[in-house]
């Protein structure tokens, strides 16, 4: 929706200001130099009123502060505003403090509204610097005042907010059930980083899919000085479109921090999500889909929370310390995995289905009444250790140590190699069925209507210490001699290939000869697992490319992301992998048939290679199919690098290292359409032998290009 507003006298684009400027410059020559600087020292006349439409390109710069937008302010289409660091905006605001105020104020009635905002149809570019931010804030230093939005619509350009500083921000009632909350992206695309939203009612927003969005190294804050009346109506963080028909991570939403009131939500309904590297505090919950990799949550009501028929969600490696539900899954498909609980819980409902491992819930409780497989986890120093019930499919080497009830009610089929010791009571509903024992530790007897599956240990509270490291600090890692080494069930048959710290599931222990999976979560003596390593780059500049997702074998649930520098590691048993990276803005790359053997780590750096270029919007030229590939890979001493060519062209195919620097030119001709190949054996441009690495080769044809990688060893 656009709305013309007729130009008036107190409305000034910036050419106009331009020229009143140069005027009043011209108008001063006769001023001594002296008493013009001490005139503009004494009082600051340089603000600029601005509104209306801009029809050309535009640029704002700190010597015109503050730029105040007194009338809706509309960046056209096909236009370019841009804002040089340090420059602020002043926003006219109005007052909020009840929804009659907000329907008179925040609508937009007949093209006019009380409190202004900034309509972007094309594009704006705010980048400011670490030094010099640029500052978007309320005209009014009013506590029940709030400006109203920055509205990106439909059919506007990729849009870049860097080290920005938004306060006060709040909403536009655009149309009847059209809202336009906070930093408003309609067209589903931009890059937001290094920004401080503060005292928002709602920080960045998406009424439409998100195409192509990054949200990197932000800051979203609410305190005590936010209008009352917003703090407890709609306050948030990030509330995206929900498209429940795509199913890639179209949102990266990494390295943030999210700081609230318990009231505030934090809460992206999408596409799948990467969520990575962030910190949220104090906040009532977050709901997506997708990934969640890495973060910190904290006093949060609800850490991560859904309840939606037919979402996925891949949880790992996070932090939950306080709050009520770490996680609280309802309806979805979930996997859980190497989480850290502590003072919350971890809470699977009715009709979920997945995977729960590797997770320790420290003064909480697993709650499990969804079709799931448990295994790997400890609860201890709790209320509750581990409610399952028959739904869950394989409930294995869980610990339940010191709570105050051992289990919430025996509803699951079997037990197997779990350890059950110095709980308060049992159970804590009672027990309902006959549940099946099998080789678990307990103190207490495995009878009716307990079932006795075979291999328990009944062990007394002296027994108990010597099992673990340290059972009062909650190293439950075996020593040497306990008696839970070799002692599980199902050797062949165990779900995972891995214990708690990822190292081999099954191994002789007690070094008798014959290899049998331990009691609990860990196993005793067995070794670590390699894996792949490697950085995330651009082969154009070098760059690291942060924040890369990674699945290996394109399994959603066995993923990582690089960091904020391109670093990844991930752990796997001996094998041939082949390695998924996807980000938002560059091409997903596979890497086929990576090697890892047992205990060491295959270093694979992954070059990922831009797609949109968010500078000048627009998207990279379409990569020709050369069908290029070469063999044998990795090689020693020689390599035939073969490719096709659709059309006659000039061809040139390169050798680069895996810093970007040009190491040989192979072919820079003009060759004819069909396939072609050339044998590389390891020398550079001056005839030496290079050493032993990653190295990258690159056909150009035209105006399009492929690059791939090799490997060369000695």
């Amino acid at each position: 929706m656009k709305s013309q507003i007729p130009s008036t006298k107190n409305q000034i684009n910036l050419n106009e200001r331009n020229a009143k400027s140069r005027r009043c410059c011209n108008r001063s020559r006769n001023i001594s130099f002296f008493f013009l600087v001490f005139f503009l020292f004494i009082f600051n006349l340089s603000s600029i009123e601005v509104g209306g439409h801009l029809t050309e390109d535009t640029t704002w710069s700190p010597d015109n502060n503050p730029y105040e937008v007194t009338e809706i302010l509309y960046v056209d289409s096909g236009v370019t505003l841009t804002i040089l660091p340090g420059t602020e905006i002043k926003v006219n605001g109005a007052s909020c403090s009840s929804w009659q105020e907000f329907d008179q104020n925040f609508w937009l009635y007949n093209g006019e509204s009380v409190a202004k905002f900034i309509q972007i149809d094309g594009r704006i570019i705010a980048e400011g610097t670490q030094q010099d931010s640029i500052v978007f804030t309320r005209l009014q230093d009013d506590p029940n005042y709030n400006w109203g939005t920055i509205y990106i619509s439909e059919n506007a350009d990729h849009s870049i907010f860097k080290y920005c500083k938004i306060e006060y921000i709040s909403a536009i009632g655009l149309a009847l059930s059209n809202i336009s909350k906070g930093l408003s992206f309609y067209n589903g695309k931009g890059s937001v980083r290094n920004c401080t939203f503060l005292n928002h009612t709602v920080g960045i927003s998406s009424n439409s899919p998100t195409e192509y969005m990054e949200i990197i190294d932000n800051s979203f804050i609410i305190n005590s000085n936010i209008n009352p009346f917003l703090l407890i109506t709609w306050t948030g963080h990030i509330v995206t479109y929900r498209d429940e028909s795509i199913d890639s991570p179209a949102l990266l939403i990494c390295h943030n921090t999210f700081d609230g009131h318990e009231e505030t939500y934090w809460v992206t309904i999408s596409r799948k999500t990467s969520f990575a590297f962030n910190t949220i505090s104090d906040c009532y919950r977050t709901s997506a889909r997708g990934y969640y990799y890495n973060n910190n949550f904290t006093d949060c009501l609800y850490g991560i929370r859904t309840g939606y028929i037919g979402d996925s969600l891949y949880i790992k490696q996070n932090r939950f310390i306080g709050g009520y539900n770490g996680v609280d899954i309802d309806d979805a498909y979930v996997e859980i995995s190497d989480n850290y609980f502590e003072g919350c819980n971890l809470d699977t409902g009715l009709d979920s289905s997945g995977e729960v491992y590797n997770n320790i819930i420290y003064n909480g409780s697993l709650y499990s009444t969804s079709y799931l497989i448990v295994c790997n986890n400890v609860t201890y120093n709790g209320t509750t250790g581990i409610i399952v019930t028959y739904r869950n499919e394989i409930n294995s080497n869980n610990i339940s140590i010191n709570n105050q009830y051992a289990f919430g009610g025996y509803f699951n089929d079997y037990y197997n190699n779990c350890i059950i010791l110095a709980n308060g009571e049992l159970t804590q509903y009672g027990v309902s069925s006959n549940p099946i024992f099998r080789n678990c530790i307990t103190d207490f007897p495995i009878e009716d209507p307990l079932i006795d599956g075979g291999g328990n240990i009944i062990v007394d509270s002296l027994q108990a210490q010597s099992i673990f490291m340290d059972i009062q600090n909650g190293d439950f890692h075996l020593v040497d001699g306990s008696i839970a080494i070799d002692a599980g069930f199902d050797t062949l048959g165990y779900y995972y290939p891995f214990d708690m710290e990822y190292n081999q599931r099954v191994w002789d222990g007690d070094g008798n000869g014959t290899a049998i999976i331990d009691i609990g979560p860990y196993e005793f003596g067995a070794p670590a697992f390699g894996g792949i390593q490697g950085i995330t780059y651009d082969p154009i500049n070098g760059e690291p490319v942060d924040y890369v997702l990674i699945k290996i074998n394109n399994i959603s649930g066995e993923f990582t992301f690089s960091d904020s520098v391109g670093n990844y590691e991930y752990k796997l048993p001996a094998g041939a992998y082949d390695v998924y990276a996807e980000r938002v803005f560059y091409d997903d790359i596979i890497e086929y048939q990576i090697e890892v053997i047992d205990g060491q780590f295959t270093q694979l750096d992954i070059a990922m290679s831009e797609t949109v270029n968010i500078q000048n919007n627009e998207i990279a030229p379409v990569t020709n199919d050369f069908n290029i590939n070469n063999f044998p890979n990795p090689f020693n001493p020689s390599t035939t690098i073969s490719f096709s060519i659709q059309n006659d062209d000039s061809v040139e195919l390169s050798i680069f290292n895996i810093k970007g620097q040009k190491v040989s030119t192979l072919i820079n001709e003009h060759l004819s359409k069909g396939e072609h190949s050339i044998v590389w054996s390891g020398y550079d441009q001056n005839g030496n032998l290079v050493s032993s690495g990653i190295y990258l080769y690159k056909i150009e044809a035209g105006n399009q290009e492929s690059v791939k990688r090799m490997l060369l060893l000695k």
